[in-house]
């Protein structure tokens, strides 16, 4: 059997390969996919703080599960922070200890992956009752923030009480009162009780513990929950509500948004009896920011990632962060692939195999009119800085080694240049590949002296072509995602690859550069 077909063979049991791969993959994908009116979202606190001292705490409250809402993954990122232990309390809620391990700026990150569905899907998770009356009078004192003995709060729990119908019970007189008579206020509305019980206006967090300083001061044990509305993507989405401990079990009430009795399917309870969420000891310069993404429903969100080892072969397990990165970086083949497909069908020339893939690479979180224009500057005064090096006779790796500094220093000082005009948003938008840089103008200069600089001009300028159609494949989103689903599509371009390694016919070029041989003969 010759080379030829072997060749054939091995694109042909690649292919087949592929789609038995692929195959496998949809069928476990379709077992996991989320069913009608199911949502995914990811909740991240960002946190930075001075520690006061080394062992100073910080304590990370975290996401509560609901009959509705199940936290599927959870990841907590940390530099120079030592996680001391998970407090699980239904009681309150679970809550993650940190100590910092030195003095001086500390930053953290939590990202929670929730599962929200409107049907019952998980097991109810009831907060638990205080069993003592010692518990029981936790909720029922006051504090800083619940006035309970304030006369502004005595005087509305009477009139309230005077006010009541028959057969009414006095907590739904409370939660009427603070849903319609305490007027609705944005953030910047008064947040203490007694302001809100003067003015008839608070925030929601005002009107939630407005409830819990009148149910306390009625004898009923109520507190203040802080959560999430998974509705809509948003910044700073901390909600607040009341609960009130009726017979054996926490009622929720949430005058800002009017539910009752009962937390809507995408209501996510985080901390009972406080609202930071994100505290601690011998801190100072806290700075707290919540942020409400939602997940797109990839056939891994669903999945931790852990529990079976083919999970490692599931790529959309990953944090989503790494989803981009990793579509770019599986992309590349293809770039590859349109490299191979010009030179050897084409027969357009280039500066090196992998040179445009790696151009377009640089290109692609860049902004391109500035991405080029520092491209053809540093080209240039490179070519330049090159063409004084020679006449120095310089050996090729210390020459090589001082263009890649004049390189260097020329795209700094364009990164430099371009920020002074405000003609680009970051330096990241015109970094580019310098050593494919310092090697394309070492290509090109020696080009020019052994045949000719039209020649150069000529590799540069396929270069820069198939280097654009390298551009527009890696940014092609929507294969960028197939491929991260399903990476077993580069059998397929293994196998294309294969068979463009056989091929020995004409190159479109020299179709065109011969033409004149198929003309009629004389």
């Amino acid at each position: 059997m010759n080379s030829r077909r072997v060749a054939v063979w091995v694109a042909a049991g690649l292919v087949f390969l592929g789609l038995i791969c692929m195959g496998l993959r949809y069928r476990i994908y379709r077992v996991s996919r989320l069913a009608s009116g199911d949502m995914l979202w990811r909740i991240t606190y960002k946190a930075k703080f001075q520690a006061v001292r080394a062992g100073a705490k910080v304590r990370l409250s975290i996401p509560a599960d609901t009959a509705h809402a199940r936290v599927f993954r959870q990841d907590v990122l940390h530099s120079g922070l030592s996680a001391e232990r998970l407090r699980s309390s239904r009681l309150f809620a679970r809550e993650l200890s940190l100590a910092a391990g030195r003095r001086g700026p500390h930053a953290l990150t939590a990202r929670f992956d929730v599962h929200i569905s409107p049907e019952a899907r998980w097991p109810a998770r009831d907060a638990e009752t205080p069993a003592t009356p010692e518990a029981r009078a936790a909720f029922l004192h006051a504090t800083a923030t619940i006035p309970v003995n304030d006369p502004v709060v005595q005087e509305a729990l009477t009139r309230l009480r005077q006010d009541l119908a028959p057969n009414t019970n006095l907590v739904e007189r409370i939660f009427r009162f603070c849903a319609r008579e305490i007027q609705s206020g944005d953030d910047g509305a008064p947040h203490d009780v007694a302001s809100a019980l003067r003015g008839k206006r608070a925030s929601p967090l005002g009107r939630a513990q407005t409830m819990v300083a009148l149910c306390r001061a009625a004898n009923v044990p109520a507190r203040i929950v802080a959560g999430f509305h998974l509705g809509a993507a948003q910044e700073m989405p901390l909600s607040f509500w009341t609960e009130v401990l009726a017979g054996d079990r926490w009622t929720p009430y949430d005058p800002a948004d009017g539910f009752a009795g009962a937390l809507p399917h995408n209501v996510l309870p985080v901390r009972r009896g406080g609202v930071e969420i994100v505290r601690g000891s011998d801190l100072a310069e806290l700075e707290i920011s919540c942020s409400i993404v939602a997940l797109p429903p990839g056939p891994g969100a669903l999945r931790a990632g852990h529990g079976q080892p083919w999970a490692m072969f599931d790529l959309t397990r990953l944090p989503l962060e790494m989803h981009e990165t990793l579509s770019v970086i599986l992309l590349l083949p293809l770039g590859a692939l349109v490299t191979a497909v010009f030179r050897t069908v084409v027969g357009i020339r280039t500066f090196g195999t992998f040179t445009p893939t790696l151009l377009a690479l640089s290109f692609v979180y860049a902004n391109w009119l500035t991405g080029l224009l520092t491209f053809a500057v540093v080209l240039t005064l490179g070519l330049l800085s090159r063409s004084l090096l020679d006449r120095l006779k310089l050996l090729m790796v210390p020459r090589l080694s001082v263009v890649l500094t004049l390189v260097v220093a020329w795209i700094t000082f364009t990164v430099s240049v371009l920020d002074y005009f405000d003609l680009t948003p970051s330096a990241q938008a015109v970094i580019l590949p310098m050593v494919i840089l310092t090697m394309t103008i070492e290509r090109f200069f020696l080009t020019s002296e052994e045949d000719s600089p039209a020649f150069a001009l000529q590799l540069l300028a396929g270069t820069v072509v198939v280097g654009a159609c390298c551009f527009a494949v890696l940014r092609w989103a929507s294969v960028g995602r197939l491929v991260f689903t399903y990476p077993e599509v580069h059998f397929f371009t293994i196998a294309v690859l294969v068979l463009l390694g056989r091929y020995s016919g004409y190159r479109l070029t020299e179709l065109w550069r011969f033409r004149e041989l198929a003309g009629p003969r004389p």
